[in-house]
């Protein structure tokens, strides 16, 4: 959505946006390319909506995304079809099997090189696309968001059983747990 904001105001001359009239825009296509590690279908719509807080009432704004899987176990025909896409995935691939040391990465990407993945630009790029791929990854913080995600199902598991097991609402189960029932409704909002 922020996206697609900022792509317009660079399509929509100033002038235009003052314009009382209609002023026509390009229609988009929302698209994602997931290239993860959790198992994620082929392909996928999202929805904007999805991600609201309150979800009963009437929705003005909606948007969706189609996300495609392009890991090459996945084997979409995107990658058949766009080879420099397809290289990507298995240059990702690539890095994946040395990880997030920068000695390891420069293996990787001479490995690819080798293989002709993405050869032309690595060969001119491969110092900056080793330090973009160092500084995208923070082993710490990935730690840190993964304890913080377990936490947070324990938690909801236990009130859950908690609620089951004593007949108890969710805000009772929280009392006895001494968490908040805020915590409770915001996570099961986005579960």
């Amino acid at each position: 959505l922020l996206y697609i904001a900022r792509e317009y105001e660079k399509i929509v001359p100033l002038r235009d946006r003052y314009k009382r009239g209609l002023v026509r825009i390009p229609t988009p296509k929302f698209f994602v390319f997931y290239n993860g590690e959790e198992d994620y279908p082929q392909e996928k719509v999202l929805h904007l909506s999805d991600a609201f807080m309150e979800r009963d009432m009437d929705i003005n704004l909606e948007l969706a995304v189609r996300v495609i899987n392009i890991n090459t176990d996945k084997k979409h025909e995107i990658l058949n079809k766009c080879p420099i896409l397809r290289e990507y995935s298995e240059f990702v691939e690539t890095v994946r099997k040395y990880r997030k040391e920068e000695a390891q990465l420069q293996k990787a990407v001479n490995e690819c090189i080798k293989k002709g993945i993405l050869a032309d630009y690595l060969y001119r790029k491969s110092s900056e696309v080793i330090n973009m791929l160092m500084a995208e990854y923070d082993y710490e913080t990935d730690i840190a968001v993964q304890r913080e995600e377990a936490e947070d199902r324990k938690f909801l598991e236990y009130v859950d059983r908690l609620m089951k097991k004593m007949n108890l609402s969710a805000e009772e189960a929280c009392q006895i747990l001494g968490e908040s029932y805020d915590r409770y409704q915001t996570l099961k909002r986005f579960e």
